[in-house]
């Protein structure tokens, strides 16, 4: 039996820990897949749950990246970068990439435009990105892990590339800010995880400042609405005692009443 050269998925982890395997040509039998599946797996990379670790450094295909930690991420927030960015779609478009579950351990979502996978940024990173070819903006979060090609740092999802409009080139050069460091849970490996939403796509920006401008208006009324409906439940709460009481004490009267 003859087996074609194994390409794995750049994305992994999630790939391995899933058993899934990317392959050219055909393999004959089940067993010859389970097979290659762990030699790659213990080869090429480590277990899902320690695959992306803040601070730590992992290789694939000859390409290093070293994440950076919690700290040196806080560090970058408000600091403009620029960044290659490629994307990826889902494995039954885009036979490179894992059907299983990404490297934070949330379901990869390629029909939304607010995820990214990131070779240096630790997972729960939320990050503003901005196309300067066509100052188109969006706001993602990063939950996987890769690209291993090149220089390219960022690998965002199939619809985020289309909102910005690289979609059909495949790579571009991204303005990146960094506008939330994750917490230690957030950046740690949860299987089946669901990250609080992020804006996504918000639209043409004439800069940086003001993409980050139209974000922070759109976080401040998710905050306001989210305040304005913890103050309605607390309000509703209180009220809800009272009205106990005095129903109770209309029940007592009544009775009172009936004796009388």
């Amino acid at each position: 039996m003859v087996v074609a050269p194994i390409r794995c998925a750049q994305n992994a982890p999630s790939c391995f820990k899933k058993g899934h395997l990317m392959t050219e040509g055909r393999i004959g039998s089940h067993a010859a897949t389970v097979a290659i599946a762990g030699i790659c797996a213990i080869l090429v990379w480590p277990s899902g749950a320690e695959a992306k670790r803040p601070g730590g450094k992992h290789c694939y295909g000859g390409t290093c990246h070293r994440v950076m930690t919690l700290g040196e991420t806080e560090a970058l927030v408000g600091k403009l970068r620029r960044l290659n960015a490629s994307h990826y779609d889902d494995c039954r478009r885009d036979r490179f990439n894992p059907c299983g579950l990404t490297s934070s351990g949330e379901a990869f979502r390629p029909h939304a435009p607010d995820n990214t996978a990131s070779s240096i940024h630790p997972d729960g990173t939320v990050l503003l990105l901005r196309n300067p070819a066509n100052q188109l903006s969006a706001v993602v979060r990063v939950n996987n892990f890769g690209p291993f090609r090149g220089n390219r740092k960022l690998d965002v999802s199939r619809a985020t590339a289309e909102r910005l409009g690289f979609a059909r080139r495949g790579v571009a050069p991204l303005e990146v800010l960094v506008v939330q460091a994750p917490t230690s849970e957030e950046a740690r490996y949860k299987r089946n995880r669901r990250y609080d939403a992020v804006p996504g796509f918000i639209g043409r920006a004439e800069s940086i400042d003001s993409a980050f401008l139209r974000y922070a208006d759109l976080t401040m009324r998710e905050r306001i609405a989210r305040l304005d409906n913890i103050a309605c439940r607390i309000a509703a709460n209180r009220r809800a005692p009272r009205l106990g009481l005095m129903l109770a004490a209309a029940s007592t009267s009544r009775q009172r009443v009936a004796r009388g």
